[in-house]
């Protein structure tokens, strides 16, 4: 696989991590990241799934499965520093795709989306034996606004383990409009979900805590508009990022009133959140013009998730006084989430609503709070203030879906409340 640089070294034992937060990915003719490594995909299972019955590698040494525990307890931990140093260790001693699996999930703890999708494309494909790894890179690519290529994936995977209940249950989720990562999906080495983490001192959430509604992170980190219908009657609400990190808030009462009658409110956060370099969009997107949204579905639990990415053409004023319509087609379930504009500035946030020309048909449509809506609440609420550009030539290109995907691992958050 030595054409597809930036995927992996295959000469080593660590991931190749060329694609860092600062890689340049937009621009005329730029490629995402996700058509590389579905090439990685497609070279490798090719290399690897000509024969049936692929027998399964050897037992993994006591050596090795010390390593691969500590690293997941490391995981569990919150520590994806030392979770990858011992994945690193281990394989260095071994070849397997558990462990491979391990060093995709630190990455994706640590925020380093567009690595560890590319290094599970390396693993998917070249670890047969391992057909959770397929289920795994099919979820991610799901989760990031490729669901024709995810279903791909998991049919290849699905056509070399038929029997596998990794690959049935990834089958099963997939049937729904969001897919939630529940049962043997939560297990390691794949599991498709970050680990539940407390900012803080916090104490973990309460049994009867539930994912309610998704929020954006705003304030420098200190702050979240979320939802107004999805905090009525919480007796204590918490917010959680796509990292796994969670952190108890509060309503913002002094400035909760300027958004509630289009159904948005403030909280503060009693412990911030990192934000990432995620900045405010200089002015209102255009209608027709590119974007991406991002939410989380309410569930019947608190547990983690990554959250869902859709792209599109996003709208124009839908007959409320400064609401736009979403354009892009989205579940009304996802509601709350950030939307950004082609260049991945944080433009709006999406909102469940009835627009005016469905009205008569019925059909729900998503709406959109645009920035110039809430860019002075963002402010007063410290930070995330944007340097408008000089002129339209320094207008930065449009971002593809992957690298939007990790900034969004920051400024999605899952609302979660306990009533």
């Amino acid at each position: 696989m030595t054409g597809l640089t930036g995927l992996t070294d295959l000469t080593g034992v660590r991931p190749v991590r060329r694609f860092g937060r600062g890689g340049s990915q937009s621009g005329p003719g730029a490629r995402s990241i996700v058509i590389a490594a579905a090439a990685a995909f497609v070279v490798c299972a090719t290399c690897t799934a000509g024969a049936a019955g692929i027998p399964r590698a050897e037992p993994i040494s006591t050596a090795v499965a010390v390593l691969m525990a500590q690293a997941e307890q490391a995981l569990v931990n919150g520590d994806t520093s030392a979770a990858t140093v011992g994945f690193e260790r281990a394989a260095a001693m071994r070849h397997d795709g558990a462990i491979e699996m391990g060093l995709v999930r630190a990455a994706l703890q640590a925020g380093e989306f567009r690595q560890a999708l590319a290094f599970c494309a390396h693993t998917a494909g070249a670890h047969a034996d391992e057909p959770s790894a397929g289920a795994l890179y099919a979820w991610l690519l799901r989760a990031a606004g490729q669901p024709g290529e995810a279903l791909r994936v998991l049919a290849q995977t699905q056509a070399r383990a038929p029997h596998d209940a990794v690959v049935e249950a990834t089958r099963q989720a997939f049937k729904k409009e969001v897919p939630i990562a529940a049962g043997v999906l939560l297990l390691a080495p794949h599991r498709m979900a970050p680990q539940a983490l407390m900012q803080g001192a916090q104490p973990a959430l309460p049994d009867d805590a539930r994912t309610v509604a998704a929020g954006v992170l705003v304030g420098g980190g200190q702050a979240a508009l979320v939802p107004v219908m999805a905090i009525e009657g919480a007796r204590r609400i918490w917010v959680r990022n796509g990292l796994g990190r969670a952190t108890e808030a509060v309503p913002d009462g002094s400035a909760a009133q300027a958004l509630s009658e289009h159904g948005v409110t403030l909280l503060r956060l009693l412990d911030p959140l990192p934000l990432g370099a995620t900045t405010l969009a200089p002015r209102d997107p255009f209608a027709g013009s590119p974007g991406f949204v991002i939410g989380y579905p309410a569930a019947a639990d608190s547990m983690p998730a990554w959250p869902t990415l859709r792209e599109g053409f996003l709208g124009a004023a839908d007959g409320r006084e400064g609401l736009r319509k979403l354009g892009i087609e989205w579940p009304s379930a996802l509601h709350g989430g950030p939307v950004f504009d082609a260049a991945g500035r944080l433009a709006g946030v999406s909102l469940q609503g009835v627009l005016q020309e469905a009205a008569t048909s019925g059909r729900q449509g998503a709406s959109m709070l645009p920035v110039s809506m809430f860019r002075a609440l963002a402010q007063a609420a410290s930070g995330l203030a944007p340097k408008p550009p000089a002129n339209a030539a320094a207008m930065p290109g449009r971002i593809p879906a992957d690298v939007a995907y990790e900034q969004a691992l920051t400024v999605a958050l899952q609302v979660i409340v306990q009533r």
